[in-house]
């Protein structure tokens, strides 16, 4: 079976038109719970792979701690505990977070910092250097359509609280 000019031309075109509402598709946003954990993997993940700019971009331009720090003291912080060291693995433990309304969410969290080549939680305290934190923290949705964290406060944790 051979296929004349205008099937080809028949299919082709189809096929533009089921991609184009494919792509045009009104797709769903996350919830505010699906968002935030989202970007708190995403701002781990960049953490790990020592890109400050992916991990600070999280951060809102007018950020806060309880402690009276903003966004450019955090960055310092992260800075050290980030490239101090060859290898360092975090792990996102007990990730709470709380619908506040549709553009705000709070959110308690365990962050483990190893410094090690372990991939998984159970075996890094035997390969490494541990340090954990417990964060709580807002997360906003920004006027770009970003979620970022507004305001954050932590704690380190003892080792007894990890697991």
């Amino acid at each position: 079976m051979t296929l004349s000019r205008g099937h080809v031309l028949g299919l082709v075109l189809g096929l533009l038109a089921a991609g184009a509402v494919l792509a045009f598709w009104p797709q769903e946003e996350p919830g505010v719970k699906e968002a935030i954990t989202r970007k708190v993997v995403r701002m781990t993940d960049a953490a790990e792979r020592k890109d400050m700019a992916e991990l600070m971009d999280g951060v809102s331009d007018n950020f806060q701690t309880d402690n009276g720090w903003n966004k450019q003291q955090v960055r310092g912080v992260l800075l050290g505990q980030v490239l101090r060291g060859n290898w360092v693995r975090i792990f996102v433990r007990d990730l709470q977070v709380t619908e506040v309304n549709p553009s705000r969410g709070d959110v308690q969290v365990k962050i483990i910092f190893g410094r090690s080549q372990s991939e998984e939680l159970e075996t890094l305290a035997q390969e490494s250097v541990l340090s954990a934190y417990l964060i709580e923290g807002t997360f906003e949705k920004q006027s770009d359509g970003e979620w970022r964290v507004v305001q954050a406060s932590h704690r380190p944790l003892s080792p007894t609280e990890l697991f």
